[in-house]
């Protein structure tokens, strides 16, 4: 899989690898690695509280 960033967010990726040490592949990564177990989770959670495939929303007021 390949992933094109705006160079706006790539610019942002680098500086925060640098400021880390780190490669800016595996920050991303680590990145996507986090947000897919976040989705995963709230699916687990939203099962067990009853609400299925559908998130409720309410609608509030302007």
């Amino acid at each position: 899989m390949r992933i094109e960033l705006d160079p706006d967010l790539a610019s942002r990726l680098y500086t925060a690898a640098r400021q880390l040490g780190r490669d800016p592949a595996q920050c991303a990564l680590s990145a996507i690695l986090a947000f897919v177990t976040d989705c995963e989770d709230a699916a687990r959670m939203r099962t067990q509280l009853g609400g299925g495939d559908w998130v409720r929303t309410e609608n509030q007021p302007d």
